[in-house]
C-alpha cells in the first residue's frame, strides 16, 4: 500500500486520451460496483486499485497494487461529475474470435457513448457475445462507454471492421433495422443470424441498406417520432436471442 504519486497522477491522466490507451492498452476505470464486478470475474486484468483511505481496508485481501489517494487527488482523475473512492487501472479485455453460427448485432456508425454502453449491457443480457462495429462507430472502450454497459464491455467481443462483407456473405441471414420493416414478431429467430442498427440520425447508411434484402421493424402504435436506438435494440435482441 502506497500513496498515489503526482507522477502516476500525471500517468493515468494520459489514459483519458484515446492513443495513449491504445498505447499502454490500459484503462482508468471508476466507480465500486464496476470495480468489484471486474474483481470478481476478470482479476487478471487489474493492475492497479485506487482508493481513497477509507476504502483500503476492504481490498487488502485482493493481492493487488494498493494506490491510496484523498478526493482532491482523484478530482484530478475523474471525468465523472464526482470521483469515486475505488478505482482502478485495467487491462484491455482479451480478444475472442466470432465463430460462424454465431449471432451477432452489426452497428453501423452508432455515435453516442450511452447508447453504445446500453446496447453492449443488452447484448450481454440476451447471450449475445459478438458486436460487430463499422468504422464511426464510437469507441466502446472510452470511459463513458464503460459506465453505461458496466462490466458486459469485458464479456461482448467487440469487433471494428467494414460491414458490407459480413453483409454480401450472410445476406439471407441478416436483417437491417427501418420505420418501414416488416413486424419483427412475423420473423422466424431461428432465420437471423445478424441484426443492423444504424446511425441515431440518419439510420443505416446508404451503402450498407442497398446490399440488406431483409427489412425489419417495430410497428409503431402512437404518436413518438422516433425509438432511441438502444431501446430498438433491447426489442430486437429479445427476438433474436430466442
Amino acid at each position: 500500500m502506497e500513496k498515489l504519486s503526482q507522477q502516476k497522477i500525471k500517468d493515468f491522466k494520459k489514459l483519458q486520451l484515446k492513443k495513449h490507451r491504445n498505447a499502454e492498452q490500459l484503462l482508468y476505470l471508476e466507480g465500486e460496483t464496476l470495480i468489484k464486478d471486474l474483481l470478481g470475474e476478470f482479476p487478471q486484468l487489474i493492475v492497479s486499485l485506487i482508493l481513497t483511505e477509507d476504502k483500503a481496508s476492504e481490498y487488502e485481501n485482493y493481492n493487488k497494487e494498493l494506490l491510496i489517494a484523498p478526493l482532491s487527488d482523484l478530482e484530478k482523475l475523474t471525468q465523472l461529475k464526482t470521483p469515486k473512492k475505488v478505482n482502478a487501472i485495467v487491462k484491455y479485455p482479451k480478444n475472442k474470435p466470432w465463430k460462424n453460427g454465431q449471432k451477432a448485432l452489426l452497428l453501423d456508425q452508432i455515435q453516442d457513448p450511452g447508447n453504445l454502453g446500453t446496447i453492449i449491457r443488452t447484448a450481454d443480457w440476451f447471450g449475445i457475445q459478438h458486436i460487430f462495429c463499422a468504422p464511426g462507430t464510437t469507441d466502446y472502450l472510452s470511459p463513458k462507454v464503460i459506465h453505461a454497459s458496466m462490466a458486459s464491455a469485458f464479456r461482448v467481443q467487440m469487433h471494428y471492421q467494414e460491414l458490407a462483407p459480413l453483409l454480401k456473405k450472410y445476406a439471407d441471414q441478416t436483417y437491417g433495422t427501418f420505420m418501414d420493416g416488416t413486424d419483427f414478431e412475423q420473423i422466424d429467430p431461428n432465420l437471423m443470424q445478424f441484426l443492423v442498427l444504424g446511425h441515431e440520425g440518419h439510420g443505416i447508411s446508404d451503402n450498407l441498406t442497398a446490399l440488406l434484402k431483409n427489412r425489419i421493424g417495430i410497428p409503431q402504435k402512437g404518436n413518438a417520432e422516433s425509438l432511441n436506438v438502444a431501446v430498438a435494440a433491447g426489442i430486437l435482441l429479445q427476438h433474436l436471442s430466442k
